[in-house]
């Protein structure tokens, strides 16, 4: 039996959203914005020199920042939005909390949302 208006079926809450936005600083100070559905995996993949063609030629050096989204179309909108910034505004783009400046990304275990 179940009591009023509790469902008979409850589902677990994920809080972490699927797509998440990254930023990578690159071995040559540039930047680099993409889109994963695990950033640490997708790191690994740059760093093998299997990720994007840009991150071929320059090897990423660390995550600066990443954020979670809803939708792959939500993740998207977001990297248009930040690659149209200057330079000097895209990691204020991310929240305080979303900033990894100094951590080490595969310890943390990822990104949340």
């Amino acid at each position: 039996m179940t009591r009023p208006g509790l469902s008979h079926r409850a589902e677990p809450v994920s809080t972490q959203q699927p797509y998440q936005l990254y930023l990578l600083e690159c071995a040559d100070g540039t930047l680099y914005t993409g889109v994963a559905l695990d950033v640490v995996e997708r790191f690994i993949k740059h760093l093998l020199g299997l990720g994007a063609a840009y991150t071929r030629s320059h090897p990423p050096r660390r995550v600066l920042a990443c954020r979670g989204y809803p939708s792959k179309g939500d993740a998207l909108r977001a990297e248009y939005a930040l690659k149209q910034l200057p330079r000097n505004q895209k990691l204020e783009f991310f929240n305080p909390d979303e900033r990894l400046l100094d951590a080490v990304l595969p310890v943390l275990g990822g990104c949340h949302g």
